[in-house]
């Protein structure tokens, strides 16, 4: 493999073996980082061989890139000498390769010199500040200083200049018009005077860019408490609330302006070979109204969590604590919609302001009058400067959210109800009974009868599990029961897998003595983990007391990687275990629930591997049914028993081990049961890896970096919006997309010696 520079004059950059070239070292880098390439690398300029990508860039960046850094200011020396003289004369002692490279300068300098663009430095000063915004990571007062400190560089620069060209000028005894103007050219003003404040940059961005500013929507009143100036006490005073909504309309406008974005969308193809792997293969995308009429229609997949922005074991916790409605599109490759800047913000509220009485029909409600434009027959002419109209169509097809997330939005009551689950009306005493038990299935017809009854009378709630009605269900096409899709991220991830991997170390460790808790925590720091889950390797602090609990002290993506290695781990547990059995049955539920493409054989092995995971893990670990189950009660008659009655240290230790050694029983929790509808959202929606939470928590670090280093939280939720949108910004502007890089390529043959 090579990777060569083909111009250095200009930087251009080609890739030898995907043959692609990149204008600028940034695009060209950033290609050779995130695409695989063959070893040993080769680089294409001075053929050195390279067995790791990071010496190729150091050595492209310390060689050649500054070696064409370089024979610019040669270039720009020989233009000047040429223009004041009568040519430049060839060096008889410069060989052919020099001399190729002097044919080219000369090529190079006449297309520069015809091509030549004028450099605005505001709108280098804006794209300077827009960087410095999208990470969340620096105050507004640290860039301003920044800027303060740029523009006193920039001029003493010009000042120099002007000094030097004044000499040159006076003793070339040069006075002319053109000289006196050529003087006054070298001042420089400033470039950040438009972009000193907030309110600057997000004006010169929404004129020059196209961002698209947050709005303020009144939310309702509150009564809150505020210092009186004269009697220097705190009264009851009524506030206004608020929430910040981003228009979709204009987001989307925005988008589709950029072709690659449209190109990406266009090529979107549902699967011919019958496995499902996107919205397009699932049954939903046949029956779903718009989708079924217009195949290019954008779909939208929204998402509902709260975010705290402040130290969560801090004193003001829930305080600041906001709720952050995103939406991403589902038409572009997975590649893209999984990147954090294709997260788009919706609205940005308190937590607390949208729990009062229709507070979430107030937030979606622009959302939704929105929708249903975009919905409608017509859609929404906009202009994307292409020489014709473009009609833009959007629908809501799927809403991701944690559990307590969707029973809020879906109107439900709270997922310890007796009837929990979205999907059917199972009750929690059937399915403790039987894991795999499955109610009536609900239906968008039996939602509107719920609703219809507990208005009529309050205490139908418990009955049927509803509170209120969903308003997504304004949209055409959407059906909350079953377009409210279960998360595999927090119900494996962050809940199965934290069950069946703490009971059965349990066993292991504590009743069957296979190792002990010391050894497990060694082979855990021992382990190689490789590159790609080196960084997601599980912590070292497993103890009796978090063997003891519901929740070990890993997250998600440790638990993912502590799920798929735990057979390493616990190499001395005999095969027949039936508690290793149980784990065993996860990782092959967690290969097929986390993969890109399923097919129809994978679902139906889905449902058998969940049936017979169900089943031993009630057998295993679950509490009889209407059994109060008491851990101590066996173990307190054994301990009676002890030989020395007299010693109670002795008896207490005694019985403390038999404590320790005896099999724990457990009340299943909602997301076993969940597991168990799963083969039906696979083939509704397709992969469900699509749907997970992960990315779009990933997307709440804009709001923990910023609150980390904000001093004012007055009115905090329009200073995370517009963070916010100026990340975005940043994101759309970027003229490289990984989804045109990659090349799906057939399976190969890997010979093992």
């Amino acid at each position: 493999m090579a990777a060569a520079l083909i111009n250095e004059y200009n930087y251009e950059y080609l890739c030898v073996p995907c043959d692609r070239v990149f204008v600028g070292k940034d695009d060209f880098l950033s290609h050779l980082r995130r695409t695989p390439h063959a070893v040993p690398i080769l680089c294409g300029k001075c053929n050195q061989e390279y067995h790791h990508l990071t010496s190729l860039i150091r050595h492209i960046k310390n060689t050649h890139i500054q070696e064409a850094q370089n024979n610019d200011v040669i270039l720009d020396q020989m233009e000047v000498d040429g223009a004041v003289g009568d040519g430049v004369e060839e060096n008889p002692d410069c060989g052919g390769e020099d001399a190729d490279h002097g044919d080219q300068m000369e090529q190079v300098s006449e297309e520069e010199s015809s091509d030549e663009e004028i450099v605005d430095l505001v709108r280098s000063a804006g794209q300077m500040t827009l960087n410095l915004r999208q990470s969340g990571s620096v105050t507004g007062s640290a860039i301003e200083r920044f800027q303060h400190e740029c523009f006193k560089m920039v001029r003493d620069t010009s000042k120099s200049l002007k000094q030097k060209v004044k000499k040159f000028l006076a003793d070339e005894n040069i006075n002319t018009p053109q000289s006196r103007a050529l003087l006054q050219e070298l001042h420089v003003d400033d470039p950040f005077s438009q972009l000193r404040t907030m309110k600057q940059q997000l004006k010169y961005f929404s004129s020059e860019l196209g961002l698209v500013p947050p709005e303020t929507k009144f939310l309702d009143y509150r009564v809150d408490y505020k210092l009186n100036t004269e009697t220097l006490q705190y009264e009851p005073t009524r506030v206004a609330m608020s929430f910040e909504y981003i228009p979709v309309i204009k987001t989307l406008t925005l988008l589709m302006k950029n072709e690659k974005i449209r190109n990406l969308i266009d090529a979107e193809t549902a699967s011919q070979d019958g496995i499902f792997r996107s919205y397009l293969d699932g049954r939903r995308a046949q029956t779903h109204p718009l989708v079924s009429r217009f195949p290019k229609i954008l779909r939208l997949q929204l998402y509902w969590d709260d975010v705290e922005v402040v130290n969560p074991l801090g004193s003001k916790t829930t305080i600041h604590k906001i709720a952050a409605f995103y939406f991403s599109i589902q038409n572009l490759p997975p590649v893209e919609s999984s990147q954090l800047s294709s997260i788009y913000l919706l609205a940005l509220a308190y937590s607390e302001d949208i729990k009062t009485a229709g507070g979430f029909e107030k937030v979606l409600a622009p959302f939704l009058a929105e929708l249903r434009r975009l919905e409608s027959e017509t859609g929404v002419v906009i202009d994307l400067d292409i020489g014709r109209p473009f009609t833009l169509r959007a629908t809501l097809t799927v809403l991701c959210a944690d559990s307590l997330a969707a029973h809020d939005i879906m109107g439900l009551l709270s997922p310890s109800a007796r009837h929990f689950c979205r999907y059917c009306m199972v009750s929690r005493p059937d399915f403790r009974a039987n894991l795999l038990a499955v109610g009536e299935r609900r239906t968008k017809a039996m939602l509107e009868d719920h609703v219809r009854m507990v208005r009529e009378r309050r205490s139908q709630e418990k009955e049927c599990g509803v509170r209120k009605s969903c308003s997504l269900h304004l949209s055409r096409g959407f059906d909350a029961t079953c377009d409210i899709i279960f998360d595999c991220f927090h119900d494996l991830l962050e809940g199965v897998c934290h069950w069946v991997i703490s009971l059965s170390l349990r066993s292991f460790i504590n009743a069957s003595e296979y190792f002990s808790l010391k050894q497990f925590n060694g082979r855990i720091a021992a382990f190689n983990y490789g590159v790609n889950d080196f960084k997601n390797k599980p912590s070292v602090n497993f103890t009796v007391d978090s063997l003891n609990g519901s929740k070990l002290k890993q997250t998600g993506s440790q638990m993912w990687c502590l799920t798929r290695i735990f057979g390493f781990l616990v190499a001395d547990v005999p095969e027949g275990d039936e508690n290793l059995k149980l784990v065993n049955l996860l990782q092959a539920i967690l290969l097929i629930v986390f993969s890109e493409a399923v097919r129809a054989e994978d679902i139906t092995r889905l449902e058998e591997l969940i049936a017979e995971h169900h089943i031993l893990f009630q057998r295993l670990h679950v509490t009889p049914e209407n059994d109060v189950f008491d851990e101590l009660s066996d173990d307190e008659n054994d301990a009676e028993d002890i030989d020395n009655p007299d010693d109670p240290a002795e008896g207490e230790a005694f019985a403390e081990n038999q404590r320790r050694r005896a099999h724990k029983k457990v009340t299943p929790g909602n997301k076993l049961h969940h597991l168990v509808h799963y083969p039906e959202v696979f083939r509704d929606h397709g992969s469900l890896i699509r749907y997970w939470c992960a990315r779009y928590e990933g997307r709440h670090q804009i709001f923990s970096k910023y609150g980390s280093i904000c001093c004012n939280f007055i009115n905090i939720v329009k200073s995370m919006a517009q963070m916010y949108q100026l990340s975005t910004l940043s994101g759309i502007l970027k003229t490289s997309y990984r989804a045109e890089e990659m090349e799906l390529q057939g399976p190969q043959n890997i010979s093992v010696e």
